[in-house]
């Protein structure tokens, strides 16, 4: 297994599960480019129709948001009401708990996005016990924490917009197509069904994390700066998964089987973006994308009941040696970064 970086944004590549690249060049900025030929106006005159059209002949809502109160969801919801004219009282949102502590931003921005637009929320919480149960053995058999939760998270509101025959559910991005798995900026997801299609919010208007934060900040969205309860270590922002302390532990995890973790993706992503540059991003890697932030394990350890000893034997039995060493502090960090040819 080798760590190959594109070399344009510096996106990992080799040991990244389905990145693709054509001469060094990641999909993802090929596809940065391919944005530019998109008649983003004519997608977003056809949303506005389509919501005018599809209507719950059998119910009370036309369309869903799965949200967690981030600046993706808080972006949609604005835009979807403003722009695109959806009554307020035909959509429904639908917010999937974890088990983990919610941060005070997480709390402020959801209650702030229900208020601001006087919307209707339903709070899905599986039993404790089986979060727990299912969190803990994912994480102490294959490192993969949040497999449960995550799967919930894509499945459960479609299984809701079903039950209430809700024929629109939105989401943000379309992950394929900016983490460059394909070439093509679908308007729908590919789990969209006859009954109910899920629309990527980011292929009717083009996505950045930049700008859901300035849509989301219109409605009074606040990032981790401006409370005190969390001062995250292991990230690239502030603004981004900033609702569940001890979720954060999914994203290092990543790091410790591939030597990539969301610092890395959110750097890269930034270069595409032009607010950084290649040689910021390729600092920023190598100074936070190894470091697990301590609350954040600190409430995941808690959650599932396990102590941070038992977390840094699972860490240590599937870190990847063929690209991680450990320095003499005792972290897993990247070789080829610790040790430059």
């Amino acid at each position: 297994m080798e760590i190959r970086t594109c070399r344009e944004c510096g996106f990992i590549l080799g040991t990244r599960p389905n990145s693709k690249d054509v001469d060094g060049v990641c999909l993802a900025c090929l596809n940065k480019d391919r944005k530019k030929h998109i008649n983003w106006k004519e997608r977003q005159d056809w949303l506005t129709q389509y919501i005018k059209e599809t209507k719950n002949e059998n119910g009370r809502w036309d369309a869903m948001i799965a949200v967690s109160g981030g600046k993706d969801s808080c972006s949609i919801v604005k835009r979807l009401i403003e722009n695109h004219h959806m009554p307020h009282d035909r959509l429904l949102l639908v917010h999937i708990c974890d088990e983990f502590t919610q941060s005070e931003a997480g709390k402020y921005n959801l209650d702030n996005l229900v208020k601001t637009y006087n919307l209707d929320i339903m709070d899905f919480r599986f039993s404790p016990e089986t979060f727990i149960e299912e969190t803990k053995k994912d994480f102490l058999e294959t490192l993969h924490p949040l497999k449960f939760i995550e799967r919930q998270i894509y499945n459960m509101p479609l299984e809701i917009a079903e039950a209430f025959h809700i024929p629109m559910v939105f989401i943000g991005e379309n992950p394929f197509f900016e983490y460059g798995e394909t070439e093509e900026c679908e308007i729908f997801y590919p789990t969209s069904t006859d009954k109910v299609k899920i629309i990527c919010m980011g292929a009717i208007w083009p996505y950045s994390n930049i700008d859901s934060l300035n849509v989301a900040k219109e409605m009074g969205f606040k990032t981790l700066d401006d409370f005190d309860d969390w001062m995250r270590q292991g990230s690239a922002d502030s603004y981004t998964q900033i609702d569940s302390k001890g979720y954060m532990v999914h994203h290092w995890t990543k790091f410790i089987k591939f030597g990539f973790q969301r610092v890395s993706d959110l750097a890269c992503r930034f270069v595409r973006e032009g607010t950084l540059s290649k040689e910021q991003a390729e600092q920023m890697i190598r100074d936070s994308d190894w470091i697990c932030d301590p609350l954040a394990k600190k409430d995941f350890c808690r959650t599932i009941g396990i102590t941070e000893k038992q977390f840094d034997e699972t860490i240590d039995k599937f870190a990847n040696r063929d690209i991680l060493v450990k320095d003499v502090n005792g972290h897993w960090r990247r070789k080829d970064l610790l040790f430059p040819q």
